[in-house]
This record gives structure tokens, C-alpha cells and sequence, in this order.
């Protein structure tokens, strides 16, 4: 099967699109989830690649509910990422991004922000991703 998302990770716990070019998200970050374990045994942090599958999916229910269930969103490039601070059990994680069309056919710009419920930023990148409304890619 080829997938173009970290299933069965689950990186978003709520998806408010409903803005247009606006994307807000949340994920809670708990400890006792899986994919933390051992990711750092003296000091869990939630780890940089899933804080970026966490945007990618807020985007994927975004286009979802713009275009369809079927619809498929593939990351095609991460043009920057910074992390500010860590992300550890019991934080609760807000995405904003920031969604632009590109001149590429069927291709956006995301810009995200990520901050714990503290205020602080925990990271921010941009990314370019290409939306299939019929769920199909050309490669």
C-alpha cells in the first residue's frame, strides 16, 4: 500500500478550517501515546518530524473538507523548519497556517506556526503540498 501520510499516527486532534486560507489545529501532546516511548528515555519530547506530519495532516482534513474525502495531499517539499522549543507530555500544541495557492497546478504554500498552550513557540516552517481532489497522483 502506498501512503502518503504517518497512518496510524494520529497528529492532529482537531482541524478548524472553516476560514478559507486559514488553517487552525490542535494536537495534545500525551505521554502514554506510543510513538513516544524511548524518544528520549530521561526527557520525552514530541519529536520534530511528527510536529511537521501534524501540519501536513491539519492540511489533509482542511482539503478534505474543501474538496472531498478522497482528496490527496502530498508533501512535496519542506522549504524551512525551526523549532523553538520542546513539545512534552501533557502540552497542548496550536497550529496556525497560513494556506497560498502557487502558481504550480494543484500546489499551496503553507506557512505554520506552532506554539505550546503557554504562548511559546515550539516551532514554524513552510511547506509546499500538492492537493489531488480525485485522491489520484500523477507519478
Amino acid at each position: 500500500m502506498n501512503r502518503r501520510f504517518a497512518a496510524p499516527l494520529a497528529a492532529v486532534d482537531s482541524v478548524d478550517g472553516a476560514a478559507g486560507t486559514r488553517i487552525e489545529a490542535v494536537k495534545r501532546i500525551v505521554a502514554d501515546d506510543p510513538y513516544l516511548v524511548g524518544h528520549y528515555p530521561d526527557f520525552t519530547i514530541y519529536p520534530g518530524v511528527f510536529t511537521i506530519e501534524s501540519v501536513h495532516q491539519a492540511v489533509r482534513q482542511w482539503a478534505a473538507e474543501r474538496h472531498g474525502p478522497a482528496t490527496a495531499v502530498e508533501l512535496t517539499a519542506i522549504t524551512s523548519v525551526s523549532f523553538a522549543a520542546p513539545l512534552l507530555p501533557g502540552d497542548t500544541m496550536s497550529i496556525g497556517c497560513d494556506v497560498t495557492a502557487l502558481d504550480t497546478p494543484s500546489t499551496v504554500r503553507v506557512k505554520a506556526r506552532c506554539h505550546r498552550a503557554d504562548g511559546v513557540l515550539a516551532a514554524r516552517m513552510t511547506l509546499e503540498l500538492r492537493i489531488r481532489e480525485d485522491g489520484h497522483d500523477d507519478a
